[in-house]
C-alpha cells in the first residue's frame, strides 16, 4: 500500500528529542518531500516489473545512492540537495506521460471491417469493406458478351462501393483475344501468360486503354503509373496503378473544407489469367487520395489482394 510505505519511510527519518517544542520548518519540508518520494517508489514498483528499461534505471540509481540516502541526520544542505535531486530523478521515471497506457488511442487509425463476397456463379471471390454495397450483374444485356467482352456496362460483372466516399471496386471479365484485336495485335500465339503477350508496362497500357474506351462521359485525365506495373512469378497475374486528376473549380474552397488543394483518384488494379478459359478477369479498386492514404486504402489493397478466380479450364 502506497500510504503504508510512506509512513514506514517517515518513521525511518530521525526524530528530534521530545523535549524540543517544535520541528523546524526546514526539516518538516524535507519529511514531506520524503513522503512524496516514498509514494513515488511505490508508484514506480507497478512499472518496474513491466519495463526492463525502467527496472535497470532504478537498479542503477539504488546501487549508486543506497537505500538510506535521504534519511541522514541531521539534514544538512548537502544531504538535502542530494535527496531532492534523487527524488526528482525517481519522480521523472514515474511520469505517467511516458507510459504506453496513457497514449491517446482515439487518434490511432482503425482497421476497416471486411466481409467476404463469393460469386454466386462461381467465377471469383474477394473481400470488400463491410459498409460497401455489392451488385452482381445478372441481366443478360448487362453481362459482357462471351466473345467480345462488351455489354451495356462494358466488361463489368460486379460492383461494390461507398457512394458517400466515392470508393468503388469493380470486377471485369473479357476474352484475352479481344484485348489484342482491338489494338490490331496478332492473337495466333500463346496467350496463356501475360509475358508471352508483352511487357508488364505494355499489357497494363492495353488494359488501361480498353477500360478508358468503356468509360462514358467527359474526357478522362487518367494516366498509368508505369513503374507500378509488375507480373507475378508465374506470369499469370499483373498488377498496376492508375492516377486520375479531377478538375476543381474552386481549389481555395476545397482547401478550406477538405484540407487539400487538388482532387486525385488512385486506382489499384489486378488482372489475372488464372481462370484458364481464355478470359481475363480484372479487379479495380479506387478512392480519393486523402482516403486512399489512410485505413480505407489498406482495405482496398486487401480487397485486391484477396481477389481469386476459379480455374475453369485445363491447367
Amino acid at each position: 500500500n502506497t500510504y503504508e510505505l510512506a509512513e514506514r519511510a517517515a518513521t525511518r527519518c530521525p526524530r528530534r528529542d521530545d523535549t524540543t517544542s517544535t520541528i523546524h520548518n526546514q526539516d518538516m519540508k524535507s519529511i514531506l518531500l520524503l513522503l512524496h518520494f516514498a509514494a513515488a517508489k511505490a508508484f514506480t514498483a507497478n512499472y518496474v516489473s513491466e519495463s526492463p528499461g525502467l527496472r535497470e534505471g532504478v537498479s542503477i540509481w539504488a546501487k549508486k545512492e543506497g537505500p538510506d540516502v535521504a534519511c541522514s541526520s541531521p539534514i544538512s544542505n548537502n544531504s538535502r540537495r542530494s535527496f531532492i535531486i534523487n527524488a526528482g530523478c525517481m519522480l521523472a521515471l514515474t511520469i505517467p506521460g511516458v507510459c504506453a497506457a496513457d497514449v491517446d488511442v482515439s487518434s490511432l487509425p482503425v482497421a476497416v471491417p471486411m466481409k467476404q463476397f463469393v460469386d454466386p456463379k462461381g467465377l471469383f471471390s474477394l473481400s470488400v469493406p463491410q459498409r460497401f454495397f455489392t451488385l452482381r450483374r445478372a441481366a443478360k444485356g448487362d453481362l459482357p458478351d462471351e466473345k467480345t467482352g462488351k455489354g451495356r456496362r462494358g466488361a463489368s460483372i460486379f460492383t461494390a462501393g461507398d457512394m458517400v466516399k466515392a470508393e468503388i471496386i469493380a470486377v471485369e471479365r473479357f476474352p484475352t483475344a479481344s484485348l489484342l484485336e482491338e489494338q490490331g495485335i496478332d492473337t495466333s500465339g500463346d496467350l496463356s501468360t501475360f509475358p508471352k503477350i508483352g511487357t508488364a508496362k505494355a499489357v497494363a497500357e492495353l488494359l488501361f486503354l480498353r477500360r478508358e474506351k468503356d468509360q462514358t462521359g467527359q474526357q478522362s485525365r487518367t494516366r498509368l503509373l508505369s513503374e507500378s506495373a509488375k507480373y507475378s512469378e508465374d506470369g499469370k497475374t499483373l498488377e498496376f496503378q492508375l492516377r486520375t486528376d479531377i478538375d476543381v473549380q474552386k481549389p481555395e474552397l476545397l482547401l478550406e473544407q477538405e484540407g487539400v488543394s487538388e482532387l486525385v483518384r488512385l486506382t489499384l488494379a489486378k488482372a489475372t489469367l488464372d481462370s484458364n478459359d481464355g478470359q481475363i478477369m480484372a479487379v479495380y479498386a479506387s478512392a480519393l487520395q486523402q482516403n486512399y492514404d489512410g485505413p480505407d486504402g489498406d482495405a482496398l489493397r486487401e480487397s485486391v489482394a484477396s481477389f481469386a478466380v476459379t480455374n475453369n479450364g485445363q491447367k
